[in-house]
């Protein structure tokens, strides 16, 4: 699975999705000493299909990387994705893991706004109904439906986190709270370069990727779902080479982009938040007294 490059990704922004890892991505980019991948997110551990095609493909995403202090890429699919941890590790056991965690039943509702509203599964009766529906889903086999579904449990933080530690050294992966981010952006950056072991820089945290609807759902199912028939066909016809071309152009998240409305979604009432608390209760003591995170 190795290739010669010389290029070794030292860094990994693994989540958690809607959580500010967007935001995480514009900020880290531009520092001189941070070579990011061509894309945001390259999902070459968790999607089986991409890491059969072997170390070769994933470092065509960084070809102007190979000199940089930090060689980096987020996967957001990878916090709940305890399968790939093993072979993450295989790859690089040094690899530094930042994760962004966002208060669980705010990053909850919005999992399920954005899943709704880009077409990956039909509206429930409510927020609350993700609940009973999203059951079991720790064992779907697909971890993109696993993201796509398991809005709730892709907030349970400490029974993710508990997985990466089992495998990686705890001094290794960086908890960054989504808050801190608005609230204190100087300490927020100061514990993320520190971590990096690269220099701070003065620049304005700018928060990306704001809630928003698509302009077109049958462009955005093109694109994004991986299960469209079309998508499937253009795939299977496309050449190989034709398609990593695509891929390292960056011109799907372009196109995801341009196909984008901001648009607020409807405030989640309080009495539902009393309703989804119980279920994050007994993560959230663990959270805190493991990792000493709370919200």
């Amino acid at each position: 699975m190795s290739d010669r490059t010389g290029i070794r990704v030292n860094t990994l922004i693994i989540g958690a999705g809607r959580s500010g890892t967007t935001t995480l991505y514009s900020y880290l980019k531009e520092h001189s000493d941070v070579c990011f991948s061509y894309i945001k997110e390259v999902p070459f551990f968790s999607l089986r299909e991409h890491y059969r095609k072997g170390e070769k493909y994933y470092h065509s995403f960084f070809r102007k990387c190979s000199s940089a202090p930090v060689i980096a890429t987020a996967d957001t699919y990878l916090l709940m994705d305890h399968e790939a941890i093993s072979h993450i590790h295989a790859y690089n056991p040094e690899m530094k893991i930042v994760v962004m965690l966002r208060e669980p039943v705010a990053r909850a509702y919005s999992s399920y706004n954005y899943s709704v509203n880009f077409g990956h599964h039909e509206a429930y009766t409510s927020f609350l109904d993700s609940m009973e529906v999203e059951k079991g889903i720790a064992a779907e086999p697909d971890i993109v439906k696993r993201n796509n579904v398991g809005h709730f449990y892709g907030s349970l933080y400490y029974e993710h986190l508990s997985k990466w530690i089992g495998v990686f050294p705890r001094e290794q992966l960086l908890l960054l709270k989504t808050s801190d981010l608005r609230e204190n952006p100087e300490k927020f950056s100061g514990t993320l370069f520190s971590f990096l072991g690269i220099p701070a820089y003065k620049r304005e945290i700018v928060c990306d990727n704001t809630a928003a609807v698509p302009k077109n759902k049958a462009v955005e199912k093109l694109f994004m779902d991986r299960e469209n028939l079309t998508r499937k066909l253009i795939r299977k016809l496309t050449p190989r080479p034709v398609k990593n071309l695509i891929m390292r152009s960056g011109v799907v998240d372009k196109l995801h982009a341009a196909n984008r409305i901001e648009q607020s979604a409807a405030p989640l009432s309080k009495e539902d938040v009393i309703m989804a608390m119980p279920y994050f209760r007994e993560d959230l003591q663990l959270l805190k007294k493991e990792f000493n995170i709370e919200f």
